[in-house]
């Protein structure tokens, strides 16, 4: 497991709520959105967890950079926890 915590900016003509409820329908092979939190119009943070980090980089550039009206996503963290054993 991996988490990617995700910064996106937007296009200033692009409707950040539409663009929320997008990225948490989208559809990943491995991955899902823990949280998509829009932090104003044209700024949103993302949580994506994914099964290993081939994963999270195919969904980075090959589906969530794809979203019309998303200018950038940056890479705030990648994260593999450590399970206590």
């Amino acid at each position: 497991m991996v988490n990617i915590f995700l910064f996106i900016e937007l296009l200033k003509m692009t409707d950040a709520s539409a663009t929320v409820e997008r990225l948490k329908t989208l559809e990943m092979s491995d991955c899902r959105f823990a949280n998509v939190l829009e932090l104003n119009k044209e700024k949103i943070v993302a949580q994506l967890d994914c099964a290993k980090y081939s994963d999270a980089t195919a969904a980075i550039l090959q589906k969530i950079i794809t979203i019309e009206g998303i200018v950038q996503t940056n890479i705030i963290a990648a994260v593999q926890p450590v399970h206590p054993k």
